[in-house]
């Protein structure tokens, strides 16, 4: 019997594997498709390339103005598409090669769930063959695409695609709708939008950027609309997909038809918990979600859920953490997550990161603050990098929310690029509960762009 077995070989699946054996547990990994999940194969980090390449593309493109010039600039998307199945390869491999030197055991194929009447004696076939067990299980399947029920609206329709397809696309759709003004569809906007499509992305809600600061959102959309002339119709609800062309109608009902040649569907993932046995544990599912509480643990003894599947936060880095709480806490350490020091981050152009209690949410939540505000201009580095790149007027801002009864750093939202590497540092300010004196002695590399925290501070 295994002291552990996984279901899902995604970042919170196979780190948690690799970690489990380095302590000494027995630990099994159960995965039917590549290592590395969603993140690695087909979310996050294939993403990324497609981004990178347009950021390259685009500079490029504006090199005249630091003394680059180029005759001729074109994008082959073919190549980028092989250059991102080259990486992800890459990447799959060194992650089940991390699990396989742990010396966890690694099961490829299919795992379902058995019914047992044992307590911690959960029973895991494979293929419908093979038979393994084990005291602890943590399911780690991750998500799937969300399609909302829409009339016309189909994903077997070859016009019709999603982050998935559109990360394999090899050509350039001219003209392309997307549905969602979240992270998927502001990434995917705009590296579409850089490279030569007419971009229009259609939002329920009255601002892009889902929980992300407003004030960040606003400059964000301004940005995208000035440099990347990406068209947005915010508090719009589509309706109907009919004939190449999307229906959707404004708060006061009035009709816009958007004919697209692709559209892209962004409207989210939603756990996966179907088809692997999940019925037979008679664990508590909610939202469409499997119920966990602050130690990672179902109402099932020895049953955990981490990643995409308990809904909490559907990013690689709170599975990756979600994998650390539950191991601690098979090892008789008590320790709970802390989804508030998550950070947050959109790759696009500007980047945007953010971390802890925004402003808006201090406002609800009654939070008495003090917001340290800047822009990101205050930074050398900043002015000759990324200015340049994102025009002459664009400013960038970083805000730094502060308790005001105790003066300790409880938010950080920047808009600018290097917001996805600043980030990591405003992190461990929250997770250490910095306050604006202790950082005061802290002393940055200059000339950075990270330094603009401490600028904030002293201003």
């Amino acid at each position: 019997m295994f002291d552990l077995i996984i279901l899902g070989g995604g970042p919170g699946g196979y780190e948690l594997a690799s970690n489990a054996a380095k302590k000494g547990l027995k630990t099994a990994i159960v995965e039917k498709g590549r290592f590395g999940g969603t993140c690695v194969t087909v979310g996050c980090i294939p993403s990324k390339a497609f981004l990178h390449a347009e950021k390259v593309f685009s500079e490029a493109k504006e090199g005249k103005n630091i003394g680059i010039n180029l005759k001729e600039i074109s994008f082959d998307q073919k190549q980028l598409v092989k250059y991102k199945d080259q990486k992800v390869t890459f990447l799959t491999q060194a992650a089940e090669m991390k699990v396989k030197r742990s010396g966890a055991k690694i099961y490829k194929g299919f795992g379902k769930i058995k019914e047992t009447s044992k307590a911690q004696d959960f029973k895991i076939l494979i293929n419908e063959q093979e038979e393994i067990s084990g005291k602890n299980l943590v399911i780690a399947t991750g998500s799937e695409v969300f399609y909302p029920p829409i009339p016309g609206l189909n994903k077997n329709d070859q016009t019709v695609i999603d982050s998935e397809k559109a990360l394999a696309l090899f050509e350039i759709p001219k003209k392309l709708v997307i549905m969602g003004g979240g992270v998927i569809g502001l990434e995917l906007g705009t590296f579409f939008a850089g490279i030569g499509s007419e971009v229009t992305i259609v939002e329920l809600a009255p601002k892009i950027a889902g929980p992300f600061d407003y004030e960040i959102s606003l400059k964000l959309q301004q940005e995208l609309e000035a440099k990347k002339k990406i068209k947005f119709l915010l508090e719009h609800k589509v309706s109907e997909v009919l004939n190449k062309e999307v229906i959707c109608v404004d708060k006061n009902d009035k009709k816009i038809k958007l004919p697209f040649d692709k559209l892209l569907v962004a409207a989210g993932r939603k756990p996966f918990i179907k088809d692997f046995g999940l019925e037979n544990l008679r664990v508590y599912i909610e939202k469409g979600a499997i119920v966990t509480d602050e130690n990672l643990k179902t109402n099932v003894p020895g049953l955990y859920a981490i990643g995409d599947v308990n809904g909490k936060s559907m990013l690689a880095h709170t599975a990756y953490r979600e994998g650390e709480i539950v191991l601690e806490n098979i090892l008789g350490n008590k320790i709970k997550i802390n989804y508030d020091q998550i950070p947050s981050v959109i790759y696009c152009t500007p980047e945007v990161g953010e971390i802890g209690i925004n402003e808006d949410l201090a406002k609800k939540q009654g939070i008495e603050i003090r917001t340290k505000k800047i822009p990101m201009l205050y930074s050398g580095r900043f002015v000759i990098e990324v200015g340049n790149y994102a025009g002459k007027n664009f400013d960038g801002l970083l805000k730094i929310i502060l308790k005001k009864s105790t003066d300790e750093i409880i938010g950080i939202s920047l808009l600018g690029n290097y917001s996805s590497e600043i980030i990591n540092m405003a992190s461990v300010l929250i997770n250490k509960r910095y306050n604006s004196k202790s950082l005061k002695d802290v002393v940055f590399a200059h000339p950075t762009v990270g330094e603009i925290i401490k600028t904030a501070i002293l201003e």
